[in-house]
C-alpha cells in the first residue's frame, strides 16, 4: 500500500511539474534567471544568450488622448519588456513629459545626449528607476519630434539590453525573434 501511494505521489509530482514547465513556453532562459535570483541573490541578472520575442502590439489612448503605439516582448526568461512611442503633442510638450519623468524617477541612473549613427547629439536619452520596485524605464527624445520613445521593464538589465540589440537597427527573424542588423 505505501508503494503504491509513493507511485501516485511520484506520478502527480512529476505531473505537476511538467505542467509548469510547458506553462513556461518559450522561457528556455528561465532556470539560470531563477539560480542567479535565489542562490546568487542577483535580482537583476540577464544571461549573455537571452533573446528577445514579439508577443503582441497595438495602440491605446494615454490620459493626455493621443494614441501611443506598443509592442510587448517576452525575453527567453520569461521578462517582459514594452516598447512604447508615445505623442506628446508637440516637441516643447514631449521635451516637458521628459523632463517630468526624469523629476518622478526614484533614481536617475544615467542620462545624456541622445546621438544618431554618425555619433552627433540629436536628442535626449534617460535611464530610470521608478518607485521602490526598481521598475527600469529608458526614455528617448529626439530634438523636433513630439514622440517619446519609452523601454519599460521590471528589470533594468533586460531594457538596457533590449535598447543595446536594437540600438543600430534590428529585423524580426521568422519566429518573431529581434535580430540586431547593426547598420
Amino acid at each position: 500500500m505505501k508503494a503504491l501511494l509513493l507511485g501516485l505521489l511520484v506520478c502527480l509530482a512529476l505531473l505537476v511539474g511538467t505542467m509548469l514547465w510547458l506553462s513556461y513556453e518559450d522561457c528556455t532562459a528561465l532556470p539560470e534567471r531563477l539560480y542567479h535570483r535565489i542562490v546568487l541573490r542577483d535580482q537583476d541578472f540577464i544571461g549573455h544568450n537571452v533573446r528577445f520575442k514579439v508577443r503582441g502590439h497595438g495602440t491605446r489612448l494615454p490620459p493626455n488622448g493621443r494614441l501611443s503605439g506598443f509592442t510587448t516582448m517576452h525575453a527567453s526568461d520569461c521578462v517582459e519588456v514594452i516598447i512604447e512611442s508615445e505623442d506628446e503633442g508637440s516637441p516643447m510638450q514631449a521635451k516637458d513629459e521628459m523632463e517630468k519623468r526624469i523629476r518622478g524617477a526614484s533614481r536617475v541612473v544615467e542620462r545624456g545626449p541622445e546621438v544618431d549613427l554618425q555619433g552627433h547629439p540629436d536628442g535626449e536619452w534617460a535611464v530610470l528607476l521608478l518607485r521602490t520596485d526598481a521598475r527600469a524605464e529608458i526614455v528617448v527624445w529626439l530634438e523636433g519630434d513630439r514622440r517619446l520613445g519609452i523601454i519599460e521593464s521590471a528589470s533594468l538589465a533586460h531594457a538596457l539590453a533590449y535598447e543595446k540589440l536594437i540600438e543600430k537597427g534590428y529585423r524580426l527573424d521568422a519566429d518573431g525573434y529581434v535580430i540586431a542588423t547593426g547598420q
